[in-house]
């Protein structure tokens, strides 16, 4: 979701060296599946890409033999469920979902409870502290608090309440308590917090959603992102 933002950089101010979505902290950590990309049948090839990445578990070895200036990081994807198979762990991504990939590996839903899910993000979330410390300075991580928004502009720009109340609150309450926790064992690093001041956007080109927001939301976010890499 925070790639959405660098469109809104002038002059191609940032360079985006890589970009990793559609997984969970949980299944980043977990033991790798063994399948070949061309195996994934998806139209898209970003789509099959982030698919891939998340079976082999790309993440954490990218940032073990890589370099960047900073290391963004937003946690709007644990809003996904994980699949589970003998202990290893998959994140059931839409995309996931219309491949073919399951009919292959066979993960089935998970039985942990969700306090049980909870202490095991948080256990992987000390894992990616670790790696992360191993390669960067607390001040080369910025972490954008992105959660979702209770109300959306319409096309004809007036502000709407979304319906689905219940459902914002309890995904923005285990994202933030995520974020509570990623800060508070990550002392030093930077922390991007919009949230209760924008909307999300009805006219976002990836549709009307309560994590697509708003323009003015990425160019405060840059703004913001200027001042911490000037």
């Amino acid at each position: 979701m925070t790639r959405d933002a660098l469109e809104f950089t002038e002059n191609s101010q940032y360079s985006l060296e890589m970009y990793f979505a559609r997984s969970s902290l949980i299944s980043l950590y977990s033991t790798k599946v063994k399948i070949k990309r061309a195996d994934i049948q998806l139209a898209s090839n970003f789509q099959k890409k982030m698919v891939y990445y998340d079976l082999i578990k790309y993440f954490p070895r990218y940032i073990k033999e890589n370099e960047a200036d900073y290391l963004l990081i937003d946690f709007i994807d644990e809003r996904m469920e994980v699949l589970e198979r003998n202990g290893s762990y998959v994140t059931r991504s839409n995309e996931f979902v219309h491949s073919n990939v399951n009919e292959q590996i066979q993960y089935e839903e998970s039985e942990l409870t969700k306090e049980e899910i909870n202490e095991l993000w948080k256990k992987t979330a000390l894992q990616l502290i670790e790696d992360l410390k191993s390669r960067f300075n607390p001040e080369q991580i910025i972490l954008h608090k992105a959660l979702w928004r209770y109300s959306y502009i319409d096309k004809d720009g007036e502000e709407q309440t979304f319906k689905e109340h219940y459902w914002i609150k309890r995904n923005n309450d285990k994202i933030d308590g995520y974020y509570k926790f990623f800060q508070e064992n990550f002392p030093g690093i930077h922390v991007i917090d919009l949230n209760d001041q924008y909307h999300a956007d009805e006219s976002n080109k990836w549709g009307l959603s309560p994590f697509h927001y708003e323009e003015k939301y990425y160019k405060a976010f840059i703004e913001q992102l200027n001042k911490i890499c000037q």
